[in-house]
């Protein structure tokens, strides 16, 4: 399945909410060293296959002499998927923890013989954001500004500001809207709080947890725009434990395996 390693990076962006009513934290909820460790299973009848594994991590990085916290996300498929299709992509947005803002973003894409690159370099104007993209593709480099408004994000940016948001102000069936920015278009969707609940992982952990199911992007993956749940800590982390998703093609279930280094007690932890 050509996109299945990038299905948790969307799944996780899909948690970033904008709207007037939705209030966020100033200050990051996840610190430098922070790591998040996933595994992605496939299943096509009645066979689970784990098909790939991705790694967030937190580091310090520097831009334009400048220190700013980088958050990396790696994909790869396993071994056994490789036979099938083999992918091995990178992602890392720049992110002014201060501001709470991202400043630079890239991503290299690996699968099988297909590569492209990619990246943006933000500029913050009075009322917008300049986005200047590079696009390394088929062989041929584009380039172009691309002009935002300050609720519109990259990927990986989006799947952490995510965290900042402050679920106690949410009711149930509240649907938050928001942008993001995904090569060079800007999507429109949502996310709707469903609650919450308990979840048990593979590792035999079990949480205290949100439930919200995001209004998807349609077409090559996903057939509806709710074909997808989402499970995240109860707790200051909000760090994601399980995505299960529909796609044409079978489904597709993303699980915390390890999570280190958090910045706050993981609470949500049933003992």
């Amino acid at each position: 399945m050509k996109k299945i390693a990038l299905i948790i990076l969307l799944a996780f962006s899909q948690l970033v909410g904008w709207a007037a009513d939705a209030e966020f934290y100033t200050e990051p909820v996840f610190k430098i060293g922070e790591k998040a460790t996933y595994n992605l299973y496939y299943n096509l009848g009645f066979v689970w296959i784990h098909a790939g594994d991705v790694c967030f991590k937190t580091q310090e990085r520097t831009h334009n002499n400048e220190k700013v916290l980088g958050l990396l996300v790696a994909g790869t498929t396993t071994s056994t998927f490789d036979k099938m299709y083999c992918i091995r992509d990178s992602f890392e947005s720049y992110l002014n923890p201060a501001k709470m803002r991202p400043v630079f973003y890239r991503e290299v894409k690996h699968e099988d013989n297909y590569f492209a690159a990619l990246t943006y370099t933000y500029t913050d104007k009075e009322n917008y954001v300049d986005a200047f993209m590079r696009r390394y593709k088929r062989r041929k480099l584009d380039e172009k500004h691309i002009t935002l408004d300050m609720k519109t994000n990259d990927l990986i940016f989006s799947c952490y500001n995510f965290r900042n948001l402050n679920t106690d102000k949410l009711v149930y069936n509240q649907t938050v809207p928001f942008n993001m920015l995904f090569d060079d278009d800007i999507y429109n969707l949502g996310l709707t709080f469903k609650g919450k609940t308990t979840v048990k992982l593979k590792n035999g952990k079990k949480y205290k947890a949100l439930k919200f199911v995001p209004k998807l992007i349609t077409g090559d993956l996903f057939k509806n725009e709710d074909d997808m749940v989402i499970y995240v800590s109860d707790d200051m982390n909000h760090v994601p434990l399980l995505i299960e998703a529909k796609i044409k093609v079978g489904s597709v279930k993303a699980m915390l395996a390890d999570y280190t280094n958090s910045k706050y007690p993981v609470t949500s932890l049933i003992k």
